[in-house]
């Protein structure tokens, strides 16, 4: 009853509830969405109508416009379909492609589909996601990100491609997969990793686990900035944070949270390292200083 108090008068004395309700509204409407498609929901009813019509007039006018209309079908039929996933900050989503294809989709994330044929498989991908790839030896399977393309067969693999943290990342667990960076192309094995940053290219070994463990709601960071953590903790607890005073030695963190652990926790445990002060100035908003020695 006490913490339902509090949030009684932060929503009546906060004059931009609307923001959050938004927000709010469309988390429920992303959770009861389902994502999965299969082969009879990749392809609309306005197609197949068209389809349809297309057919009977092919039967009722004869051979000589049955011709055009069979073109018509086929012009038709070249258009590809495209499907959006979302996810939004604090939650992680399961897609399954028509093609077998297992996805996870991390926190803020965005992966396009558009039909695959039988010698291609494309989705484009903003955010992070982990792939089980079904293997098609007729038919590789891309994912394209806006500096580098993955190309797989059948594998299992990781990309971090968020755009705000100025790197990308893709991590090998199973199979073989090439990497396109500009003109320059790379193969990956079994427990490495591609980095590309500041237009270099490298390739270490990976951790695996750390790399997808966020799958299985674990909070995994090595050697990151401040910087990147906040903007991984925004995405991940689905808050907004302002850092105030930052420190002009960037310090790096390395650990692991689990999915039970609060937003408090998390930076109780940084202020182990890091003189820091946080304030809560909404449910959602946070205010972290850096405290000068």
């Amino acid at each position: 009853r006490e913490y339902f108090d509090q949030v009684r008068m932060v929503w009546e004395k906060n004059p931009e509830w609307t923001t959050d309700g938004l927000r709010n509204w469309k988390q429920l409407q992303y959770k009861i969405r389902n994502y999965k498609i299969d082969r009879k929901a990749s392809a609309p009813f306005t197609k197949w109508w068209v389809k349809a019509a297309s057919l009977a007039a092919v039967l009722v006018i004869g051979l000589l416009l049955g011709s055009i209309a069979t073109k018509m079908v086929s012009d038709e039929s070249v258009k590809p379909e495209e499907i959006v996933f979302e996810t939004p900050r604090g939650e992680k989503s399961l897609v399954r492609l028509p093609d077998g294809t297992v996805v996870w989709l991390n926190a803020k994330s965005r992966l396009v589909y558009r039909s695959f044929t039988s010698k291609n498989r494309t989705v484009e991908l903003t955010g992070e996601a982990f792939f089980k790839v079904a293997r098609d030896e007729h038919a590789p399977f891309f994912v394209k990100t806006n500096e580098c393309t993955v190309e797989v067969l059948g594998t299992t693999f990781n990309v971090m491609a968020y755009d705000e943290f100025g790197r990308k990342e893709i991590t090998l667990l199973e199979g073989m997969v090439n990497v396109q960076v500009r003109d320059v192309k790379k193969g990956l094995d079994p427990g490495q990793a591609l980095i590309f940053r500041d237009n270099k290219i490298r390739i270490v070994a990976a951790d695996t686990m750390r790399a997808v463990g966020w799958v299985s709601n674990k909070f995994n960071f090595y050697n990151i900035p401040l910087s990147e953590l906040i903007k991984r903790l925004e995405n991940w607890y689905d808050v907004d944070i302002q850092l105030e005073n930052p420190s002009r030695r960037e310090v790096n963190y390395t650990g692991t949270f689990k999915n039970e652990e609060t937003i408090w926790q998390v930076l109780d445990a940084i202020r182990v390292y890091t003189p820091i002060s946080y304030t809560r100035s909404d449910l959602r908003k946070i205010k972290i200083t850096v405290v000068k020695k």
